[in-house]
């Protein structure tokens, strides 16, 4: 397979590889048909947790594939309470499903004397829930919305549903393999000791990591169907300006390549991966 066709891949079925067994004639749709609309019940009852098809997990599960994974949005968009979702999330980490990614923004240093601003004291940082595997996410996006359907063996609106959504599902795992390729890239010169995607009141990021030498980079990853221009690098430095960022590198992880300006650039400050680059991460 080629590089591409197998990050496709690992974000549809990782975590499912010991259930399942792929035949690499087959196109990517051919295996999901194969491996998961055909064995419905099958996974349904017998890989995923019984804890699942409990009605709170379910939403909240739900509401996690499909939200930006901010625990207060998750909570809202299942319409579970503090309470119920605290404990719905604590009993799906035990059983392996979800976990936390915390936030990494500082929080405000206290200023004697001075009232906090009203978007001051509504705002709360936030930690992110993810899903431990792929395939769970995958399930939740795609398969959960039209489970009546599929027990029924009529995948059309499944089908529709992934052909329009596919690329940006898949970027989510893009981002991860990035935060894998860049803690492999700085392994042997200046390792990473932290890494992950950085949000704050200000921004997103795709990656942020922190080298031993307390060196920062900043990534930005990109799915999609053109080549990744040098403005992208503006954009950062600006969104680094606003949330007080100051890196040393800017990594740039591309699945269609990069702008010949960007090629030719000799800044040793810009990274550029491109889908090549990942190969590294199969060694």
């Amino acid at each position: 397979m080629e590089i591409e066709q197998l990050i496709e891949h690992y974000a549809v079925f990782g975590g499912l590889e010991k259930y399942i067994k792929l035949s690499f004639s087959d196109t990517l749709t051919e295996s999901i048909e194969t491996n998961i609309l055909e064995k419905y019940h099958f996974l349904k009852t017998k890989v995923l947790p019984p804890l699942s098809r409990e009605n709170e997990s379910r939403r909240l599960l739900r509401a996690v594939a499909v939200s930006d994974g901010k625990t207060i949005n998750v909570l809202r968009r299942a319409s579970l309470s503090r309470t119920q979702g605290h404990g719905t999330y604590h009993a799906l980490q035990r059983v392996g499903m979800l976990h936390k990614e915390h936030s990494r923004e500082p929080a405000p240093l206290p200023r004697q004397g001075m009232k906090k601003k009203r978007e001051e004291r509504r705002y709360s940082i936030q930690s992110k829930i993810k899903f431990t595997y792929p395939f769970y996410r995958f399930w939740y996006t795609f398969v959960e919305p039209h489970a009546g359907e599929i027990e029924a063996e009529n995948y059309d609106a499944f089908f529709e549903d992934l052909e329009n959504s596919f690329d940006r599902y898949v970027s989510f795992t893009f981002e991860e393999l990035s935060n894998a390729l860049i803690m492999e890239t700085f392994e042997r010169k200046d390792p990473v000791f932290e890494k992950g995607t950085y949000w704050d009141r200000h921004n997103e990021f795709d990656l942020l990591a922190k080298t031993r030498n307390n060196r920062i980079i900043i990534g930005e990853c990109k799915w999609k169907g053109h080549k990744v221009c040098k403005s992208l690098v503006s954009k950062l430095k600006s969104k680094c300006e606003r949330s007080g960022l100051k890196p040393d590198y800017f990594a740039l992880f591309s699945r269609s390549g990069f702008s010949n300006e960007l090629k030719s650039s000799n800044d040793p400050t810009i990274l550029c991966f491109d889908l090549e680059d990942f190969e590294k991460l199969l060694a």
